[in-house]
């Protein structure tokens, strides 16, 4: 009996006690508290190794752990475990319950989740599933799970493109979407861990190339990415590589090399950085010719065979591109931007034409402290710079994020020689194009930039781009829409009572339009149509 009272240590007893006692001073909050004690006591004397081995006899997960499922704070308490030790065979096979059971959202955090592949697979078909309703205004926001689940380590980073690979080829040109998801798993890789030589060694395994294998196509795009830069020897041997590939016939090395982002964009730079960058010279057309090529086949050309009407629109690429490289003034005068608006407009119908012709304009509106706006801006006119982004957003949706930051740089800026009113006239010429690029499926970003810049942001041209903004949408409007405009509206609601009635009216129609108090509140605080029109006549 002593024994048997020396090592009973009465655990149960003692929290029903306490939760019996505490209970009526604390409420309810009591609960968590001592659930969160007893959770620290299970994990602080959790043996894995005594687990596994009762676990292992009967492969049956014990009873108390079915009991803790259908329990939140006792299965966090089962996540920590996993976190602590990530080998246990019966925790695995408690996470892999704990996800038949349908809370699969719950693991997304959990950095231990991916080491078991069954739960990985599992996770990554979710993320997926989520994803299904997403576009360019919300991809971004739709790929933060599938970003926890997939990016935290690189054996799943790697299973994640390799199952992604396999599905592009067995759907071809069906797979666009996974392709976007894929580039935006690169990306995200490239921008966050600064590690590119991951991401294309990935790529270089994935087509079938071996890393350090003495291949001049390999060690050729691995010198470019470390450098940051395409030296000349190294596009010859990508060029003498795939332009012999086309002569011949014989197999190209996989395009998708050509393409990683870090690969193309110094070729890029190199050819066409001189038309936005002082500091890149312009390349002799002989040396240029093969780096044109280069992006030319890239932007074109698939893993497929090429036939003649592909070659044909390969060489007309080519010459467009050159067209483009020679055709465009650097730091222009207006009259040179006019003249060339005709060919610009037939350029930028070519998403990589596009691009090199947005990252112009945006150095020609910005270049020294915005002498573009301060020489030819004027308050009744639009700039033919912005029309020109307008047209590019319009017509390439992959570009949206380029001239959604071209915006922001005219928006943001502090043109020297303009007085206050006509800096806020440029201001809002701006928000009318940024408003029309939020009806283009790209609301969120701009309602999210508008939002951190509320506070720098004048209120009157706050309340214009409510205006402008809700003039471009009707109810029902999504929560992920609503709710932020509705702060903004709360936050600007003084500078809104103060404006004129045609800009409340679409702020009176969207907040009239949701039943929730907070804008019934807002709404009643607006003065009425009436007594607005009266203050206008007096």
């Amino acid at each position: 009996m002593n024994l048997l009272m020396s090592s009973y240590e009465g655990l149960a007893a003692m929290t029903n006690m306490v939760s019996s006692d505490l209970g009526p001073v604390y409420g309810s909050g009591i609960n968590s508290a001592i659930g969160e004690a007893v959770s620290c006591k299970i994990i602080k004397s959790f043996d894995p190794q005594v687990a596994d081995s009762k676990y292992n006899e009967t492969e049956q997960l014990p009873e108390y752990i079915e009991a803790m499922i259908p329990h939140q704070v006792w299965r966090k308490t089962i996540y920590r475990l996993s976190e602590r030790h990530p080998g246990s065979t019966m925790l695995s096979a408690a996470l892999q319950h704990i996800a038949d059971q349908g809370y699969q959202a719950e693991m997304m955090s959990l950095s231990s989740a991916p080491l078991h592949t069954h739960i990985f697979y599992s996770l990554l078909a979710e993320c997926l599933e989520n994803m299904s309703p997403a576009n360019e205004e919300n991809i971004h926001q739709k790929l933060e799970e599938l970003i926890t689940a997939v990016c935290r380590r690189e054996q799943t980073y790697l299973v994640a493109r390799y199952i992604f690979h396999g599905v592009q080829q067995k759907l071809g040109a069906k797979a666009a979407g996974i392709r976007r998801i894929d580039d935006e798993l690169e990306t995200y890789m490239l921008d966050n861990y600064k590690r590119p030589q991951l991401a294309i060694n990935i790529q270089l395994l994935l087509s079938g190339l071996v890393v350090g294998g003495g291949n001049s196509v390999v060690d050729a795009a691995a010198s470019i990415i470390q450098e940051e830069y395409a030296a000349t020897g190294d596009v010859a041997s990508l060029y003498n590589e795939y332009h012999g590939a086309v002569v011949s016939g014989k197999p190209a090395p996989p395009v998708d090399i050509l393409r990683n982002v870090c690969v193309l964009h110094p070729i890029i730079e190199q050819v066409f950085g001189h038309l936005w960058d002082t500091t890149v010279q312009k390349m002799r057309p002989e040396l240029a010719n093969k780096y044109i090529w280069l992006i030319a086949y890239a932007a074109l050309c698939s893993n497929e065979p090429i036939d003649e009407a592909t070659k044909d629109k390969l060489q007309q690429l080519v010459v467009q591109l050159k067209e483009v490289c020679q055709g465009l003034s650097i730091h222009p005068i207006q009259t040179q931007i006019y003249q060339a608006v005709p060919k610009i407009l037939e350029w930028i119908s070519v998403p990589i034409l596009a691009r090199v012709v947005l990252l112009w304009i945006r150095d020609v509106a910005t270049y020294d402290n915005f002498t573009y706006y301060d020489t030819y801006f004027t308050s009744s006119e639009v700039p033919v710079l912005l029309l020109l982004l307008e047209e590019i957003a319009y017509r390439h949706p992959l570009l949206k994020p380029l001239v959604f930051s071209a915006y922001k740089d005219g928006f943001e800026s502090q043109v020297p020689g303009f007085s206050p009113e006509k800096q806020l006239r440029l201001q809002k010429i701006i928000i009318n194009r940024i408003a029309l690029l939020a009806q283009l499926d790209y609301a969120l970003p701009v309602i999210d930039y508008f939002a951190a810049k509320k506070e720098q942001i004048d209120e009157s041209v706050m309340v214009y781009f409510l205006h402008r903004l809700l003039a471009q949408f009707e109810a029902p409007y999504p929560a992920e829409f609503l709710v932020p405009v509705l702060e903004l509206i709360n936050f600007t609601i003084d500078g809104v009572k103060a404006a004129k009635e045609k800009e409340i009216v679409y702020i009176r129609g969207f907040l009239a339009s949701i039943d929730n108090e907070q804008a019934r509140l807002l709404c009643a605080a607006l003065p009425d149509e009436a007594s607005v029109t009266s203050t206008l006549a007096d």
